[in-house]
């Protein structure tokens, strides 16, 4: 069972999908959602959580050495650009601000 939940991370990063499991809602709730150890959210709601703006957020993930398993939209519409990241990602990607 894990290896095909690696297997369906690897393409849904590959292809730029979101990562979000049937019957869920979106990302667009105003909060981080986790699935299993995944955070997902827009960079906007991931922005609000680490109290900082949207672009800033943005160019965090950016900079680092951090790589989102999915980042699906336009980052110059951060409520509208959706990411996931694994659990010990997040948390040092938290550890940046």
């Amino acid at each position: 069972m894990l290896r095909n939940y690696a297997f369906i991370i690897a393409i849904a990063h590959m292809r730029g999908v979101s990562f979000k499991p049937k019957g869920e809602d979106n990302f667009s709730s105003g909060d981080i959602k986790t699935y299993g150890g995944i955070y997902a959210a827009t960079a906007a709601d991931f922005a609000a959580e680490l109290g900082c703006d949207p672009q800033k957020f943005i160019t965090k993930v950016h900079e680092s050495d951090i790589e989102p398993l999915t980042a699906v939209g336009n980052e110059e519409e951060p409520e509208k650009y959706s990411l996931s990241f694994e659990r010990d990602k997040f948390e040092e990607l938290r550890a940046l601000f």
